[in-house]
């Protein structure tokens, strides 16, 4: 493609590369902004489209010959391959022995469908699976499909017509840390349980978790609920590994997050799945655009790691099995 000839036609298609250079450079540098002002957690979830902007507008600049703005668009893009291709490369061991499948799913107020969960968590042979927004109802419905008959062990509560529950189901026996989470402490209205899994030969500390929702006028409770978890981590004990499963409510481009799980392996990250979409995924006009559910580890090795989308629910649900170190 030729170059623009009219001396307007440049000034004009510069400009407009210019403009869209710094829009997208300003969007994306909102990673490092630790506020939680709504508008700006809200953008914190573009990175993607960021890096897919700047990978189009480096292809413009080429074609269209603008040499001299090539420099700081290439910088700028580079900047944010730095944090858009690790994920695409995987870091997993899949030779290892696989010790224990860990699953989480949030029942978007226990609307998912069971025969769908279960049929997951027998595909996966699921060992330990932590249910959000669980109903007494949607416990009912997962029993009846086998749920207690493949995982026998629990801990949690099931709450009636409410995003607050979260139970804990385990193959292996558990040990109660606390059923319900310091919900003052944590500021947030669901249950937090943490258990202690006692699998063949090893112990696991689990921590299922459901921060309040960055929504309008929460942000702060949010933040601070992130901020909580950050906490738990740095004082859990280091002589068992630990998992933190659940809808963290939250994306790598929210600083909050990052210092949550500096330390710790996403299992899809590991997995080298890319720009992970859990959420929204079923029955909703947008897209899925953003991971807000996590499986986040210490001291395990990630063998696999996926999604699976469910009927009734805008959330998918992730797994991951683990070898133990």
């Amino acid at each position: 493609m030729s170059s623009p000839t009219s001396p307007w036609v440049r000034h004009t298609v510069d400009v407009l590369i210019a403009v869209a250079l710094v829009a997208l450079a300003v969007v994306g540098a909102l990673r490092w902004l630790d506020v939680a002002w709504y508008p700006v957690v809200v953008a914190q979830t573009a990175g993607p489209f960021v890096a897919m902007g700047l990978g189009l507008l480096l292809v413009a600049t080429l074609l269209l010959r603008r040499w001299w703005l090539l420099v700081p668009v290439v910088a700028v893009t580079a900047v944010a391959a730095t944090f858009a291709v690790p994920p695409f490369f995987a870091h997993t061991s899949p030779e290892a022995t696989r010790a224990l499948t860990v699953m989480s799913s949030n029942l978007r107020y226990g609307e998912a469908n069971a025969l769908q969960v279960m049929d997951a968590v027998r595909f996966r042979a699921v060992d330990v699976l932590v249910l959000v927004e669980a109903t007494p109802d949607a416990v009912a419905r997962l029993t009846a499909d086998g749920l207690t008959t493949e995982l026998s062990h629990q801990v949690g509560e099931a709450r009636p017509g409410s995003f607050t529950g979260t139970l804990i189901f385990s193959r292996y026996p558990l040990t109660t840390v606390s059923a319900t989470g310091d919900r003052d402490l944590e500021n947030t209205d669901s249950l937090q349980p943490e258990v202690l899994v006692k699998a063949p030969g090893h112990t696991l500390r689990l921590k299922a978790v459901h921060p309040a929702a960055p929504i309008e006028g929460r942000t702060d409770l949010w933040r601070a609920g992130l901020d909580a978890l950050t906490a738990w981590k740095q004082a859990a004990p280091g002589a068992d590994p630990v998992i933190i499963a659940g809808d963290f409510n939250a994306s790598f481009g929210h600083p909050a997050f990052r210092r949550l799980a500096d330390g710790l392996d996403d299992a899809q990250a590991a997995a080298g799945d890319g720009w992970v979409r859990t959420w929204p995924i079923v029955g909703s006009r947008l897209p899925p655009y953003v991971q807000l559910d996590h499986l986040l580890s210490r001291d395990l090795t990630v063998i696999d790691a996926g999604r699976v989308p469910i009927n009734g629910t805008d959330h998918a649900m992730v797994w991951a099995s683990y070898a133990w170190r």
